[in-house]
Parts: C-alpha cells; structure tokens; sequence
C-alpha cells in the first residue's frame, strides 16, 4: 500500500483544480479566522495542501509558515506564492512529527482537513498548545467521520486498503472538542456547519 504522502503528491494536480465543496461556507471559515489575527501575527498551518488558505491569509498577517507531507502539494504551493508575489510565506515539506513546534511562538495555528487524517493527535495538539503563544488560538477543520453514514464509514478503510483513499483517523465532533479541553484548550467557537464535519477556534 502506498504511503499517506504518495497518495496525495499522486493526486496533488487534480487536487489543486478541485472547487471547494462550499464556497460559502469556506468564505465564512476564512472570515471567523481573520478576526483572529493583526498585522503582527506569527501564523503556522499543517496540512497546508497547495497553500490557498494561507496565501488567501497573508495580507491580513506578519508572517505565515505551512507545511505538507507531500512534496506535490508544496510544489503547487510555491508556484502560486510565486505568481502572488508574497514575501511573508513560506511553504515547507514536512510531516507533523517533524515539523518544529517552538514554544510560545505563534498568534494562530491552523490545521484544516488534517486532523482525521493524522495519529497520535493527542500529542499534536499538546505540540501546537505548547507553540501558541497565551491567548493564541487553535483553528481547524475536520471530518467527523463516526458521525457520517454508514456506508462512508465502511468505504473509506476499504479504499485506504487498496490506496484509492487516505488512512483516516475517526471521531464525533465532541470527542474533538473534548480532546482539545484536555489539552487545556478553552473553546472559543465550534461550528458543526453539516453533520460529520466541524470548525473549530479553541484558546490557549
């Protein structure tokens, strides 16, 4: 089976060309988020894909450092950082558990689609509790998978089995939310916009 990051630096062009399945409601993501931030915000995003959400965030902050596990995906997003002209991002490959998560470093840390598909999010959450500065904010997207039908919950293993899907990490949305106030997160907003799928702002 192939890994996580062959899987989407394979799919990583039409991945870029994908509409967003809600403009709508992206658009709204993206302004709760930016209410978060100031001229002087120090941002890091994991999972980061081909960088649009961050290039989309970059007028609004200091700087912004994202990073993705597939080299395709970071390809894409430097080409487009490229023809944006930007300064204040950098895009890095990198896997979570490798990336530096500095103590009391940033304003705002985001993590969108990412956190079903990652292990261990225990320890991912303490790492970016730790890199946030006090007061600074948690952002993330994420599929709620055991809150899904039945038949996407039996068809994404078997896909993940033959690599047609990514490996998936499942949970409820409240079972998300109660990982982060073990961590010591307070929730700021949690935004279950469709069933299985849930934004959430939480503060150090």
């Amino acid at each position: 089976m192939r890994t996580s990051a062959e899987f989407w630096d394979n799919i990583s062009h039409k991945y870029a060309k994908k509409a967003v399945p809600s403009q709508d409601i992206y658009e709204e993501k993206l302004s709760r988020t930016q209410k978060l931030f100031n001229k002087d915000s120090i941002v890091m995003e994991f999972g980061c894909g081909t960088g649009t959400t961050a290039l989309i965030h970059s007028p609004f902050v200091k700087e912004i450092v994202a990073y993705d596990y597939s080299a395709g995906m970071i390809d894409i997003a430097n080409q487009k950082k490229n023809e944006k002209q930007l300064s204040n991002v950098t895009f890095e490959v990198k896997a979570v558990e490798d990336i530096p998560f500095h103590t009391n470093t940033y304003d705002v840390i985001m993590a969108h689609s990412v956190l079903h598909l990652t292990k261990n999010n225990e320890q991912i959450l303490k790492k970016a509790y730790d890199a946030l500065k006090p007061g600074g904010h948690m952002v993330s997207s994420s599929g709620c998978i055991k809150e899904m039908n039945i038949f996407i919950r039996g068809l994404i293993p078997l896909l993940a089995s033959v690599g047609k899907a990514p490996e998936i990490t499942t949970f409820t949305a409240n079972e998300m939310i109660e990982l982060h106030k073990q961590t010591g997160f307070k929730i700021y907003d949690a935004w279950s916009y469709k069933k299985g799928e849930l934004f959430l702002i939480a503060q150090k």
